[in-house]
């Protein structure tokens, strides 16, 4: 559990809204970033339209604002964002206060599917929370069937190109996979 902390900075001047996500399905989307405002302002228009129970996969190369990102969804549920920090030693980060619990997952370090299977991504998504995954693409694809991507590209000068998918589709868990 996360010690809520006191803003340290213009928090409440960042609170100027972006334009809402729209509720349900997400449609594809691709937009600009030119700053670290610009990004967290994008994934709090995001987090608007979170529900619970979804699973968040961004993907994207060292440094390119998917923390950021996730910060913005925080600050959308209701989190203070400044809590946020990337769980790269610690893997998942649980946040709660807010009106839908965020599990902030980070897999960088891990190599081998069965270590994914030990995080309980599966009963935290059940329980109503939103997952949000750092390296998502590292994720099964079972686990990856019903999830929103999120795509960070760096196309130079401190721009971004961030692309937002819908669920991919993939198969489900086939019977008797472990």
């Amino acid at each position: 559990m996360v010690i809520p902390r006191r803003s340290r900075s213009g928090a409440a001047q960042r609170s100027a809204a972006a334009p809402s996500a729209p509720a349900g399905p997400v449609a594809p989307r691709a937009t600009f970033s030119l700053s670290e405002e610009e990004t967290f302002e994008l994934g709090r228009a995001f987090g608007r339209g979170i529900r619970g129970g979804e699973i968040v996969l961004l993907q994207g190369d060292l440094g390119l604002g998917k923390t950021v990102f996730a910060r913005g969804v925080a600050a959308a549920l209701g989190i203070a964002p400044e809590d946020v920090s990337s769980p790269s030693f610690t893997l998942v980060q649980e946040y709660t206060g807010g009106r839908i619990p965020m599990f902030h997952v980070d897999l960088y370090r891990i190599d081998a599917a069965e270590e994914i299977g030990t995080l309980g991504l599966e009963e935290i998504v059940s329980a109503g929370a939103v997952v949000v995954v750092e390296w998502g693409e590292k994720l099964p694809p079972y686990l990856r069937r019903d999830a929103v991507t999120v795509r960070f590209h760096d196309v130079g000068e401190g721009s971004r190109r961030i692309e937002i998918l819908p669920t991919s589709g993939a198969p489900s868990r086939a019977s008797g996979d472990a």
